[in-house]
């Protein structure tokens, strides 16, 4: 095991490469449309991030001036399988503590097994942070900064500030169950035991709230454990439950390269940002089973499911679970399902995602197959029936014709050598025929592409109970209109059809007052516009 010292004495010979994964603004953005993205390990030879190991920051002391450096035991059972440690930012003379974390290794953890480990992401809820539960805090309040310690925190040994331990009441039980049910056995091993997980689970503490920057610091924790261990950079998964649902989806709208399956339990908020941001073509690929109460009141099921909507009429695939009489807490239900670790194992980011699941070319109807991978790579190579296509060198690729395709990615070079690519994804067989009239998505066809029309909302401000839509030029093709306010939540979704001139929309007295977007798709472009609601 790397200690502190011996890793900071090794940086210098492997900072420039620590964030090879990806192309360089996959890491460092200041462009997106959210704002800045920002998750890169390593800045510069003097500013990076790294893991201290077996220390977990705290304040607390065993004798004055002595810190415990450990955590403390909040879940009256042993969580001693679970190592403690903290990430940290160095920066000059500065280093700073930046995040607690406990991370469950597999049995009999081999650095040198060939195809590396699966590793899940457990992203707890609100009510086991750091410090603060909304305005509930163990020191000071929401602006409390453990790197200033101003008003200095208590240093008694049962302090519950920064405890590192208090997360792990939910989900590190079932999830140790299934590490032990594995053994020592390998994770492609086909007698693996039902409910199974051969790999690592890395549980990251937020400090008060998962917000975008402590999610961008558990990315990087993430990445930083990857480069430290043997884990298979296919099989990284990520769930959480309430808040941590919605870190899940900001997770995989920040880092849509690093996880192969995402797991929302009762995502309290929504993966909204990012529709509104128009962010799902990067995600899609991205697997997603979505669990939910069904007597939940936040999130409720009809949310859920129209966010799943939304990925699906995208192209995406999900998987939904709902349980009828349970309310918000449904986390220990679905670690109870036989197929939560078999489904995450299932998944790899090498495999091709066919948009919408289609795989038959229907030429009558102008339907083609895009098969995708995951954006950001260095490197991209299809091939058709073992022969390299030529002139397919990016993440997604339009079969024209039948066939057995395959891809690969490199996370290496830009002109990967034999052994610098990623391995080859499993075929996916294309075939030509007949679809069934309807069943053609149109993002596929491409009937209704006209990225130019235009149209104007009257009155805006709205200041009734319904404005009134005029498309100032025809269109083909459905289309759908959607009313979402500023966080992404959708409050009016209607459709229609070709060649509507004016629509009504209908606005309910519950739209509080406030400015909205009209968002209207039309098979491949979206179109947008601001309206304000007075009341």
């Amino acid at each position: 095991m790397l200690t502190k010292t011996t890793l900071l004495l090794s940086f210098s010979l492997f900072f420039l490469f620590a964030n090879a994964q990806v192309k360089p603004d996959y890491l460092y953005n200041t462009n997106m449309p959210y704002g800045t993205l920002d998750i890169r390990t390593s800045i510069s030879a003097s500013q990076y991030y790294y893991l201290e190991e077996g220390i977990t920051f705290s304040f607390r002391e065993s004798a004055p001036g002595v810190k415990t450096n450990t955590y403390l035991d909040l879940t009256h059972w042993d969580t001693s399988p679970y190592g403690e440690g903290n990430m940290r930012m160095k920066n000059g003379a500065t280093d700073q503590f930046v995040m607690n974390y406990r991370l469950l290794q597999p049995i009999e953890y081999s650095s040198t097994y060939e195809n590396g480990y699966p590793l899940i992401v457990l992203m707890h809820g609100a009510g086991e942070p750091g410090n603060c539960y909304y305005e509930d805090c163990y020191h000071a309040d929401w602006d409390y900064d453990p790197n200033a310690n101003d008003p200095p925190a208590p240093t008694a040994a049962d302090h519950r500030l920064l405890n590192n331990d208090d997360h792990l009441n939910i989900g590190a039980g079932p999830h140790l169950d299934a590490r032990n049910r594995a053994g020592n056995k390998l994770p492609d091993d086909p007698t693996l035991p039902d409910r199974a997980f051969p790999g690592f689970v890395l549980m990251p503490q937020m400090f008060n709230i998962w917000d975008s920057l402590s999610v961008e610091n558990m990315i990087r924790l993430v990445q930083l454990h990857c480069e430290k261990y043997n884990i298979d950079e296919n099989r990284i998964y990520i769930h959480g439950l309430s808040i941590g649902g919605y870190a899940t989806y900001e997770a995989i709208k920040r880092a849509p390269w690093l996880f192969a399956a995402a797991l929302p339990m009762s995502a309290v908020r929504e993966a909204g940002n990012i529709f509104y941001h128009q962010l799902q073509s990067k995600v899609v690929h991205i697997p997603i089973w979505a669990f939910q109460g069904g007597v939940d009141p936040e999130p409720t099921p009809a949310y859920t499911e129209s966010l799943l909507k939304k990925f699906e009429d995208n192209g995406g695939l999900t998987k939904y679970t709902i349980y009828p009489t349970a309310g918000h807490n449904v986390w220990n239900l679905a670690y109870g399902d036989q197929h939560f670790f078999s489904w995450m194992l299932a998944k790899n980011k090498s495999d091709i995602h066919p948009l919408f699941n289609l795989k038959t070319i229907d030429r009558g109807q102008n339907a083609y197959p895009m098969l995708t991978l995951a954006e950001g790579f260095l490197a991209y190579q299809w091939e058709k029936d073992g022969e390299t296509i030529a002139d397919a060198t990016t993440n997604k690729h339009k079969a024209v014709e039948p066939g057995a395709y395959r891809a690969r990615f490199s996370r290496i070079s830009s002109s990967p050598a034999e052994n610098e690519w990623n391995k080859w994804s499993s075929p996916v067989t294309v075939t030509e025929g007949t679809i069934p009239p309807g069943e053609v998505p149109p993002v596929i066809t491409g009937i209704s592409n006209q990225e130019n029309f235009t149209f104007s909302v009257f009155p805006n401000p709205a200041i009734g109970e319904k404005v009134v839509i005029n498309f100032e030029q025809s269109f083909r093709g459905p289309f759908s209109i959607e009313l979402v306010d500023a966080y992404g939540r959708e409050h009016v979704r209607m459709g229609g059809t070709s060649n509507q001139q004016v629509m009504e929309l209908l606005l309910s007295p519950a739209i509080a007052e406030g400015v909205y977007l009209l968002r209207i798709h039309n098979g491949q472009s979206t179109h947008s516009k601001r309206i304000t609601i007075l009341r």
